[in-house]
Protein backbone atom coordinates (compact mmCIF):
# COMPACT_ATOMS: atom_id res chain seq x y z
CA UNK A 1 0.00 0.00 0.00
CA UNK A 2 1.31 3.40 -0.99
CA UNK A 3 1.25 6.02 1.72
CA UNK A 4 0.77 9.67 0.97
CA UNK A 5 2.74 12.29 2.77
CA UNK A 6 0.92 14.79 4.99
CA UNK A 7 1.29 17.55 2.41
CA UNK A 8 -0.26 15.45 -0.33
CA UNK A 9 -3.19 14.43 1.87
CA UNK A 10 -3.87 18.02 2.77
CA UNK A 11 -3.63 19.07 -0.90
CA UNK A 12 -6.04 16.30 -1.87
CA UNK A 13 -8.53 17.26 0.89
CA UNK A 14 -8.36 20.92 -0.09
CA UNK A 15 -8.86 19.99 -3.76
CA UNK A 16 -11.87 17.79 -2.99
CA UNK A 17 -13.28 20.48 -0.70
CA UNK A 18 -12.93 23.17 -3.39
CA UNK A 19 -14.53 20.94 -6.01
CA UNK A 20 -17.43 20.15 -3.66
CA UNK A 21 -17.88 23.85 -2.91
CA UNK A 22 -17.98 24.67 -6.64
CA UNK A 23 -20.56 21.95 -7.34
CA UNK A 24 -22.76 23.09 -4.44
CA UNK A 25 -22.44 26.76 -5.44
CA UNK A 26 -23.31 26.02 -9.08
CA UNK A 27 -26.29 23.90 -7.99
CA UNK A 28 -27.53 26.67 -5.73
CA UNK A 29 -27.17 29.28 -8.47
CA UNK A 30 -28.87 27.04 -11.02
CA UNK A 31 -31.88 26.20 -8.88
CA UNK A 32 -32.39 29.69 -7.45
CA UNK A 33 -32.09 31.53 -10.77
CA UNK A 34 -28.66 32.93 -9.94
CA UNK A 35 -27.38 31.89 -13.36
CA UNK A 36 -29.51 34.67 -14.87
CA UNK A 37 -27.93 37.09 -12.37
CA UNK A 38 -24.49 36.03 -13.58
CA UNK A 39 -25.65 36.40 -17.21
CA UNK A 40 -26.87 39.93 -16.40
CA UNK A 41 -23.56 40.84 -14.76
CA UNK A 42 -21.65 39.65 -17.82
CA UNK A 43 -23.99 41.43 -20.22
CA UNK A 44 -23.56 44.68 -18.28
CA UNK A 45 -19.79 44.61 -18.71
CA UNK A 46 -18.67 42.80 -15.56
CA UNK A 47 -15.97 40.93 -17.50
CA UNK A 48 -15.19 43.65 -20.05
CA UNK A 49 -11.78 44.30 -18.54
CA UNK A 50 -10.76 40.71 -19.36
CA UNK A 51 -11.68 40.98 -23.05
CA UNK A 52 -9.18 42.99 -25.03
CA UNK A 53 -10.45 45.39 -27.71
CA UNK A 54 -8.79 43.16 -30.31
CA UNK A 55 -10.89 40.19 -29.14
CA UNK A 56 -14.18 42.11 -28.99
CA UNK A 57 -16.05 41.79 -32.25
CA UNK A 58 -18.25 44.24 -34.08
CA UNK A 59 -21.86 43.31 -34.81
CA UNK A 60 -22.93 43.59 -38.41
CA UNK A 61 -26.13 42.00 -39.53
CA UNK A 62 -29.16 42.50 -41.68
CA UNK A 63 -32.82 42.64 -40.81
CA UNK A 64 -33.30 38.87 -40.78
CA UNK A 65 -30.28 38.34 -38.52
CA UNK A 66 -31.54 41.05 -36.14
CA UNK A 67 -34.94 39.36 -35.95
CA UNK A 68 -33.26 36.03 -35.20
CA UNK A 69 -31.13 37.66 -32.48
CA UNK A 70 -34.22 39.30 -30.98
CA UNK A 71 -36.00 35.95 -31.11
CA UNK A 72 -33.14 34.30 -29.22
CA UNK A 73 -33.21 37.03 -26.57
CA UNK A 74 -36.99 36.91 -26.17
CA UNK A 75 -36.92 33.09 -26.05
CA UNK A 76 -34.34 33.23 -23.26
CA UNK A 77 -36.54 35.73 -21.43
CA UNK A 78 -39.55 33.44 -21.92
CA UNK A 79 -37.59 30.46 -20.58
CA UNK A 80 -36.56 32.45 -17.51
CA UNK A 81 -39.86 34.23 -16.80
CA UNK A 82 -42.42 31.75 -18.16
CA UNK A 83 -43.99 34.24 -20.58
CA UNK A 84 -43.15 36.79 -23.22
CA UNK A 85 -42.44 40.29 -21.88
CA UNK A 86 -45.19 42.88 -21.48
CA UNK A 87 -45.67 45.01 -24.59
CA UNK A 88 -44.80 48.42 -23.16
CA UNK A 89 -41.31 47.45 -21.92
CA UNK A 90 -40.36 44.49 -24.11
CA UNK A 91 -37.02 45.85 -25.38
CA UNK A 92 -35.97 46.86 -21.88
CA UNK A 93 -36.94 43.41 -20.56
CA UNK A 94 -34.91 41.41 -23.10
CA UNK A 95 -31.89 43.70 -23.40
CA UNK A 96 -29.67 41.66 -21.08
CA UNK A 97 -30.73 38.43 -22.82
CA UNK A 98 -29.40 39.70 -26.15
CA UNK A 99 -25.91 40.60 -24.99
CA UNK A 100 -22.80 38.64 -25.85
CA UNK A 101 -19.59 38.93 -23.88
CA UNK A 102 -17.43 38.87 -27.02
CA UNK A 103 -19.08 41.95 -28.56
CA UNK A 104 -17.48 45.35 -28.27
CA UNK A 105 -19.27 47.76 -25.92
CA UNK A 106 -22.58 48.93 -27.39
CA UNK A 107 -22.54 46.47 -30.29
CA UNK A 108 -25.38 44.31 -28.90
CA UNK A 109 -27.64 47.38 -29.02
CA UNK A 110 -27.46 47.23 -32.84
CA UNK A 111 -29.65 44.10 -32.73
CA UNK A 112 -32.55 46.29 -31.60
CA UNK A 113 -32.32 48.70 -34.57
CA UNK A 114 -33.54 47.95 -38.08
CA UNK A 115 -30.60 48.34 -40.50
CA UNK A 116 -32.63 50.93 -42.45
CA UNK A 117 -32.67 53.15 -39.34
CA UNK A 118 -29.02 52.71 -38.33
CA UNK A 119 -27.46 55.98 -37.24
CA UNK A 120 -30.82 57.65 -36.54
CA UNK A 121 -30.98 58.44 -32.82
CA UNK A 122 -33.88 56.96 -30.84
CA UNK A 123 -35.31 55.07 -33.83
CA UNK A 124 -35.57 51.31 -33.66
CA UNK A 125 -38.08 49.97 -36.20
CA UNK A 126 -39.18 46.78 -34.45
CA UNK A 127 -42.37 46.13 -32.50
CA UNK A 128 -43.86 43.26 -30.53
CA UNK A 129 -47.29 41.93 -31.39
CA UNK A 130 -49.82 42.90 -28.70
CA UNK A 131 -51.61 39.59 -29.32
CA UNK A 132 -48.67 37.61 -27.88
CA UNK A 133 -47.01 40.03 -25.44
CA UNK A 134 -47.19 38.86 -21.83
CA UNK A 135 -48.42 35.39 -22.82
CA UNK A 136 -47.04 31.89 -22.43
CA UNK A 137 -45.84 30.44 -25.75
CA UNK A 138 -48.05 27.35 -25.41
CA UNK A 139 -51.19 29.49 -25.11
CA UNK A 140 -50.75 30.89 -28.62
CA UNK A 141 -52.75 28.71 -31.02
CA UNK A 142 -50.89 29.45 -34.25
CA UNK A 143 -47.09 29.12 -33.92
CA UNK A 144 -46.73 31.20 -37.11
CA UNK A 145 -48.23 34.25 -35.37
CA UNK A 146 -45.84 37.20 -35.79
CA UNK A 147 -43.99 37.89 -32.54
CA UNK A 148 -41.59 40.73 -33.43
CA UNK A 149 -42.01 42.58 -36.71
CA UNK A 150 -40.80 45.51 -38.83
CA UNK A 151 -42.82 48.49 -37.67
CA UNK A 152 -43.68 51.97 -38.90
CA UNK A 153 -43.61 52.98 -35.22
CA UNK A 154 -39.88 53.44 -34.71
CA UNK A 155 -39.98 54.26 -30.99
CA UNK A 156 -38.34 52.10 -28.33
CA UNK A 157 -40.67 49.37 -27.00
CA UNK A 158 -43.08 49.84 -29.92
CA UNK A 159 -46.00 47.42 -29.92
CA UNK A 160 -49.29 46.85 -31.66
CA UNK A 161 -50.98 44.95 -34.48
CA UNK A 162 -48.59 43.93 -37.29
CA UNK A 163 -51.30 44.61 -39.91
CA UNK A 164 -51.65 48.21 -38.75
CA UNK A 165 -47.97 49.00 -38.16
CA UNK A 166 -46.34 47.67 -41.33
CA UNK A 167 -43.99 50.21 -42.92
CA UNK A 168 -45.30 51.60 -46.19
CA UNK A 169 -43.55 51.51 -48.55
CA UNK A 170 -42.04 48.21 -47.44
CA UNK A 171 -38.47 48.20 -46.19
CA UNK A 172 -35.74 46.98 -48.57
CA UNK A 173 -36.12 43.22 -48.86
CA UNK A 174 -39.75 43.44 -47.74
CA UNK A 175 -41.32 43.74 -44.32
CA UNK A 176 -40.31 40.82 -42.12
CA UNK A 177 -41.35 39.29 -38.82
CA UNK A 178 -40.20 36.46 -36.62
CA UNK A 179 -42.99 34.10 -35.61
CA UNK A 180 -43.66 32.59 -32.19
CA UNK A 181 -41.92 29.40 -33.39
CA UNK A 182 -38.86 31.31 -34.68
CA UNK A 183 -39.74 31.20 -38.39
CA UNK A 184 -38.92 34.32 -40.40
CA UNK A 185 -42.09 35.56 -42.14
CA UNK A 186 -42.60 37.98 -45.04
CA UNK A 187 -45.51 40.26 -44.19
Amino acid sequence: MIRMSGGRRRFRRVGIGCLTLLVVAFGYLYFTGGISVIRNLISHGFLDEYISPEQARKYTAGNEANLKALYTAISNYHESEGQFPKADKWMDAIKSYGAASDLAKGEADKKFVSPTLAGKPNQFGYAINDAVAGKYKGDIKDPKTPLIFDSSDTSRNAHGDPKKLLPSPPRPGGNLAVAVDGTILKL
